[in-house]
């Protein structure tokens, strides 16, 4: 954590470590049965931690980039799946609030229903999912589905029908909304991305059950079929497709500050375990305790010197997002680095603590075969992942358009 928290920081903090501390007594038997923590939903719930975006004057948290970052890593100490799937609610909730944010000061987007949902959220305690994610599309190209999909609108009176399937529907499994985007070809102005959010009940969604996974098994980031699904012309943002704009670095931004603080939450956890674990053993025929052991004392370097550079890159790099203007501006090449290094990082420390542990981690009885299969994720989760992530990163460091002819495949 940072050296010294805001009595708001603090707050939110607090707020976390509790829930934290009460999912973890459930955490593994999810992961074992793949099953959703709806009680833990109905307890962030009632806290308060699901309106932890929403703006203040409208009855919600108000927290900035960074202090979500803080709550996020606490709350992935004790449940990263948790973590991850209350995360895909809390970016939907960060981009309406933005929205809303841009629209104080006669910019951004207008819907008539911005304010009322992110009110909803705090008073009703509405939950937001995230399928945008599309399986058939270039990561990179359609950035997570936010910028381009194979999901495919056609106008109708009213409104447009939205065909198509989603990936990785994030939270879906107990959400009141889903946002999600379409490709509508528009006879005058060219390839359409359509963002929207409806109702998780309308007709014609279809949510699927084929989440089977080693990793994150209980935030059950099932598919989505959308079947013919009636869109309301005044609930849809229309931009040209394959657009970087304010919307896609809004979106970059609260990502990059609490998706990888996720996984901080867990490195750290994983590193305590590993730890406390040689801290209590000695074996034979030694009489000094396994901390004196020269490999040990050096895994254990190698881990503070990675929690401590990833969480210190992580905080300086959304510190100065805190503003709504910032956050609408290009900044790639310091959130992609960022996002890049704190994920591995994160699986590197999960590996030492693994190693330190040794052939007992194997078990499932043992915490670190879960946090050993979770932490996989980071190196493929989006948006800023892997080999296609690093060339976006060296295409803006180059000066290049985040859009552009590639050389060669």
């Amino acid at each position: 954590m940072q050296a010294k928290l805001t009595e708001r920081q603090q707050r939110f903090v607090a707020m976390a470590a509790a829930h934290a501390d009460d999912f973890h007594t459930r955490v593994a038997q999810h992961d074992l049965d793949s099953s959703f923590p709806h009680e833990n939903v109905a307890a962030m719930k009632a806290s308060g931690y699901s309106a932890l975006v929403v703006p203040e004057a409208l009855g919600g948290g108000g927290v900035t980039p960074l202090d979500l970052a803080l709550a996020q890593e606490r709350l992935a100490y004790g449940d990263l799946p948790m973590a991850i799937a209350v995360n895909m609610h809390h970016i939907a909730v960060a981009l309406i609030a933005d929205f809303w944010w841009l629209n104080q000061k006669g910019q951004g987007p207008k819907l008539a229903a911005v304010e009322p949902m992110l009110k909803a959220v705090a008073n009703n305690k509405i939950i937001f999912g995230g399928p945008v994610s599309d399986p058939k599309m270039n990561s990179s190209i359609g950035f997570g589905g936010i910028n381009d999909t194979t999901r495919h609108a056609q106008k109708v009176a009213g409104g447009y029908v939205l065909n198509g399937r989603s990936g990785f529907g994030t939270m879906s499994a107990c959400a009141d909304y889903l946002l999600t985007t379409a490709r509508y070809n528009d006879a005058e102005k060219g390839p359409q991305c359509l963002l929207f959010f409806l109702p998780s009940n309308t007709k014609g969604v279809q949510l699927q059950n084929n989440w089977d996974t080693m990793s994150i098994r209980s935030s059950c980031s099932n598919d989505v079929v959308w079947d013919n699904v009636f869109i309301p012309h005044n609930a849809v943002i229309a931009r040209p497709v394959q657009t970087w704009d304010a919307l896609a670095n809004i979106t970059a931004s609260w990502w990059v500050a609490s998706g990888p603080a996720c996984y901080i939450g867990l490195a750290q956890a994983a590193r305590d375990y590993a730890m406390n674990w040689v801290s209590g053993r000695s074996q034979e025929p030694f009489e000094q305790p396994m901390t004196y052991y020269p490999g040990n004392q050096l895994l254990a370097a190698e881990m503070e010197i990675g929690l401590r550079s990833a969480r210190a890159l992580l905080h300086q790099t959304i510190a100065s997002h805190d503003d709504i203007a910032t956050r609408s501006q290009d900044d790639l090449v310091s959130l992609i680095s960022c996002f890049q290094f704190v994920m591995e990082s994160c699986v590197q420390v999960v590996d030492k603590a693994m190693r330190m542990v040794g052939g007992a981690a194997l078990f499932k009885k043992n915490p670190l075969e879960q946090m050993y299969r979770d932490v996989r994720a980071a190196i493929i989760h989006q948006p800023f992942a892997g080999t296609e992530g690093k060339a976006l990163l060296g295409r803006r460091v180059f000066g290049l358009p985040v859009y552009d002819t590639v050389r060669f495949v």
